[in-house]
């Protein structure tokens, strides 16, 4: 999904520890950013992306995220190495060898519908499936939840309800809370709370309740499927929290899940995904120019897990008041730091966490997981270029970032990119537009 286009003030790109505010103001300084009357509506954007970098590290659907993105690499690389060419048609033909197409159907299809839709008013929503089939040829059929709803007209239309919605509710209520007022389209942020009241208007309208609601669903690979089902369930049961907290107690006893051994619990396969991203990322990340960034990854992964498993319900807790951030947020903050963040000219920086050592740690390098998967795609040039060149010890461009980067992994001194093509075994081959 492409962030970019639709967000004004900033974006945050999930599986990729990337967040972008869109102004031309320094970011260095985050707690002048905060305090400049000039800034100060743009920093409430940075903490409604940093939800998202929470929601990246910190839920089951977030870590899902990053290990698609390196399956998808590894199964290209795979296929590229074994096919008897050098070269390779793009945009690639992604085959199904090793569910990797059956696998971006499954994402789809939990994202949900991914552009605004300023207005909407909820009618009701149905349950329809989509068949998926897996390499051996078996057919699958994933829950799609479709919205029902009216525009400001009266028509009648529909979009499919997936983790996007969830995700921006979280940030959206957040933010509203530290800004009260802070206005966003219905869909994808508010359209959880207009569910809600119209399917469990008992439910109330305390926005951290049904963030918690939104967040606790995240911790599942069919974020949707969870939110409805553990609505239909409240009603059933009458339940009606007093606590966020109670509403995560509540939604992770209602579910479970099954894998090759029988039902596990939320928690168990909460721990499981987060070991399964970080050997992801050791994989990955192993040669010598991203030991640092692997060193802060595996660190940002296991504070993100004890969070997590020790306070479910923090995300809840990170705003008092208007204006107001908690010490719930700035222990979160010091155990977790910040992703890589940046404004619109390219410069910007992160925060490690506080017991972590920050030396030679280069954070946009994650972001060549993104540039390989564009050139997979047909894009020619490597948009690390700007960071590459400005940064601080010397710029180590040429002009093969901008025309083909993938030449840059046979020169002497390797750039993220050039590094990771040699790595993964790449090198000879390229890309046949």
């Amino acid at each position: 999904m492409d962030y970019k286009q639709f967000e004004t003030r900033g974006y945050y790109e999930p599986g990729f520890l990337h967040l972008r505010v869109n102004t031309d103001q320094e970011l260095i300084d985050l707690n002048k950013f905060a305090a400049d009357p000039a800034t100060a509506a743009y920093f409430s954007t940075l903490l409604h992306e940093y939800v998202h970098f929470l929601q990246d590290v910190t839920t089951i659907n977030g870590l899902a995220n990053t290990i698609h993105y390196i399956d998808m690499i590894q199964e290209v690389n795979y296929e590229v190495i074994h096919s008897g060419r050098a070269d390779f048609k793009v945009p690639f033909a992604f085959s199904n060898a090793n569910n990797i197409q059956a696998n971006k159907q499954l994402r789809n299809i939990y994202a949900g519908y991914q552009k605004p839709i300023d207005y909407i008013k909820y009618d009701s929503y149905q349950v329809l499936h989509q068949v998926v089939k897996d390499k051996e040829g078996n057919e699958h059929y994933p829950e799609i939840y479709k919205v029902h709803y009216y525009t400001r007209s009266g028509i009648k239309l529909s979009f499919n309800f997936g983790w996007i919605c969830l995700t921006e509710y979280v940030a959206h209520a957040i933010q509203n809370k530290f800004v009260p007022g802070t206005d966003h389209s219905d869909v994808p942020y508010v359209a959880p709370e207009l569910i809600i009241h119209k399917e469990y208007p008992e439910f109330g309208s305390d926005t951290m309740m049904i963030a918690a609601l939104c967040d606790a669903s995240l911790m599942s690979y069919h974020p949707a499927q969870v939110f409805f089902k553990t609505i239909q369930q409240m009603k059933a049961d009458k339940f009606i929290p007093a606590t966020p907290k109670e509403v995560y107690d509540y939604a992770y006893a209602s579910i479970s899940f099954r894998n090759g051994t029988g039902a596990v619990s939320t928690s168990v396969l909460y721990e499981q995904t987060a070991e399964r991203a970080d050997r992801q990322m050791a994989d990955a990340l192993k040669s010598d120019i991203f030991a640092p960034n692997l060193r802060w990854v595996k660190h940002v992964f296991a504070s993100a897990k004890k969070l997590r498993l020790e306070n479910p319900s923090f995300i809840t807790d990170l705003v008092n008041s208007p204006g107001q951030l908690s010490e719930t947020f700035y222990a979160v903050f010091g155990k977790l730091g910040t992703p890589f963040f940046t404004n619109k000219n390219y410069s910007g920086g992160f925060v490690p966490p506080k017991n972590l050592s920050h030396e030679g740690i280069q954070p946009y390098q994650l972001l060549v997981f993104k540039e390989i998967i564009d050139v997979f795609h047909g894009k020619r040039h490597c948009d690390l270029y700007q960071f590459c060149k400005q940064r601080p010890d010397r710029d180590i461009t040429n002009h093969n970032c901008l025309t083909a980067p993938w030449k840059r992994g046979v020169e002497e001194e390797l750039c993220p990119f050039g590094q990771f093509w040699k790595t993964w075994g790449l090198n000879g081959h390229f890309p046949e537009y």
